[in-house]
């Protein structure tokens, strides 16, 4: 015998909704248990590329500081370090937050990732007219992550 897991009510055989709730029987979404490896991986990228961000923002931060002492670059040179500095602190930020909602499921997290995938190739693709031959390992590797960020298992694992 099966209950209804929202009112609890007891299925006879033949029915496929709850006569209680009038719920369906069988979801109606497959379930996964766990984390997709491919998002695993992109989170620990993520995690990565927020370390090398933050100590990027250390290194710049510290020689901003040191150039606007030194009197033939003067403040203007404090003032494009901080800025710098400023800019690179918010992204180590957000490539946290997005490690975050890859692990937690977020659909938000999978929107971003496509997004700013579809942003890269766009650039990359700009970048080869004027001639970046390396710009075709990026397309690459922004393509692959656009297919599996639309496979059916991590849209599951999204919702």
């Amino acid at each position: 015998m099966t209950f209804c897991q929202s009112c609890g009510k007891e299925f006879t055989a033949d029915e496929n909704f709850c006569s209680g709730c009038g719920k369906p029987r069988f979801s109606q979404t497959p379930i996964y248990a766990g984390v997709p490896t491919g998002i695993t991986v992109l989170g620990i990228l993520q995690i990565i590329a927020g370390i090398l961000l933050a100590v990027f923002t250390v290194m710049v931060g510290t020689m901003s500081g040191m150039m606007g002492s030194f009197s033939h670059f003067g403040a203007m040179a404090s003032v494009v370090g901080g800025a710098i500095t400023a800019v690179l602190a918010v992204l180590a930020a957000f490539s946290f937050l997005i490690a975050s909602a890859l692990f937690s499921g977020k659909k938000w997290g999978r929107t971003i990732v496509i997004v700013f995938s579809l942003i890269t190739l766009v650039m990359e693709a700009v970048s080869m007219t004027v001639g970046n031959v390396f710009a075709i390992g990026g397309m690459i590797l922004n393509g692959i992550v656009l297919y599996y960020m639309w496979r059916p298992h991590v849209i599951a694992y999204f919702h």
